[in-house]
Order: C-alpha cells, then sequence, then structure tokens
C-alpha cells in the first residue's frame, strides 16, 4: 500500500507542478510581443510569438512609395518583428519547461505555420511592356445577299362596275293642254264701221 500511495502522490506532485507551470507560461505567452520598424521608419509592426499581427503603423512618408515597394517592407518588417517575438518566448519558456522546451518549441513551431506570414520575393517586379492595341477590324462582310424581288403573281382581272338595263326615263308629265284663249279685240274699234272702204278715202 505504501508503495502505490508514494506513486499517486508523486503523479499528483507532478501534475501540480505541470499545471503550475502551464500557468505561468500562459502569463508570460500574454505579455510576449515584438516590434520592429522599417529603415526608414515608415512602418512598423507589432506581432505576437506566433506572427500574428497585434499593430500596424505606417509613416505619412510610406505613401509615396509603389504599392509593391511597401508591400515588400510590410512583410520583411512581420518577419523581423516576429523574429524579436520568438526569441523573448525562448528566453523566458525555457527556463519554465525544462527539458519539456524541446518538445513545446516543436509543437510550437508546427502551429505558428498556418500563421506566420509567407515570404515574398522583394525584388521589385518588372513591368510587362503594354501590348501595343489591337488594330480595330471592320466587321466581316460578306457578298451581298441577292435580294429577292416582290412576288407578283399574274394580274387579277378587273371587274368592270356592275351596268344593267338603263331605266327609262319617265318623259315629263304633261297634263291636257290649256285652250289658249283668243286675243280679244279692243273695244275702242267696235263702233267704226269700215265695211265701205277705208277711212283713208
Amino acid at each position: 500500500m505504501s508503495s502505490a500511495s508514494e506513486r499517486i502522490q508523486e503523479m499528483m506532485r507532478k501534475f501540480e507542478e505541470q499545471a503550475q507551470k502551464a500557468s505561468e507560461l500562459q502569463s508570460k505567452m500574454q505579455d510576449m510581443q515584438g516590434t520592429a520598424s522599417s529603415q526608414d521608419r515608415s512602418v512598423t509592426v507589432t506581432v505576437a510569438p506566433s506572427g500574428a499581427v497585434l499593430d500596424l503603423r505606417l509613416a505619412p512618408n510610406a505613401v509615396r512609395q509603389s504599392a509593391n515597394e511597401l508591400q515588400q517592407q510590410i512583410m520583411a518588417t512581420i518577419r523581423q518583428a516576429t523574429a524579436i517575438a520568438a526569441e523573448q518566448m525562448n528566453d523566458a519558456v525555457a527556463p519554465i519547461l525544462g527539458d519539456q522546451f524541446d518538445k513545446f518549441q516543436e509543437a510550437f513551431n508546427v502551429e505558428g505555420m498556418a500563421i506566420k506570414p509567407t515570404a515574398v520575393d522583394e525584388t521589385p517586379e518588372q513591368a510587362s511592356p503594354t501590348p501595343p492595341p489591337a488594330p480595330n477590324t471592320p466587321p466581316s462582310a460578306g457578298p451581298a445577299a441577292p435580294q429577292r424581288p416582290p412576288s407578283a403573281g399574274p394580274a387579277a382581272p378587273q371587274r368592270p362596275p356592275s351596268a344593267g338595263p338603263a331605266a327609262p326615263q319617265r318623259p315629263p308629265s304633261a297634263g291636257p293642254a290649256t285652250p289658249q284663249r283668243p286675243p280679244q279685240r279692243s273695244t275702242d274699234y267696235d263702233d267704226d264701221d269700215f265695211s265701205s272702204g277705208s277711212f283713208l278715202r
């Protein structure tokens, strides 16, 4: 019983030591960070030991650079700050973990690979020459299709206007002729008597 109890107590002691070391390690890891600046001080980066960017500051002169140059400076500064943070972590964690530090560092590096920035080629990219504009090609025009004349069938005979037999014209209505009244003799000559001859004799 004594040997079993001693083994249990030894395991509990190691467990407590590991828990205490993990707490100290966590506390130190939270405060660890690396800060670096570019040579012209236009870029300043602060990162965690894993390479995660905590802060990025650009000076006014940073905008005077081309986009490619600025990108290269940012990436180079991040790598520099990550190296500083990793060195701080090694100095702080090695005394705590002792012989377990190598295993911790190996596991931390594998996990940090997914966070660390990928190195970019720092050689400036040469601008590829702009190809000359393509000549304006007129739209393809094939031979004109023959136009089909409008379909013209035989002309339909025109039907003359329908003309029936002329209606007989009705003569103007004429009633019985009115008898003409003979001219009346003037009464002024009723009393003259011309029987004996001319009055001029």
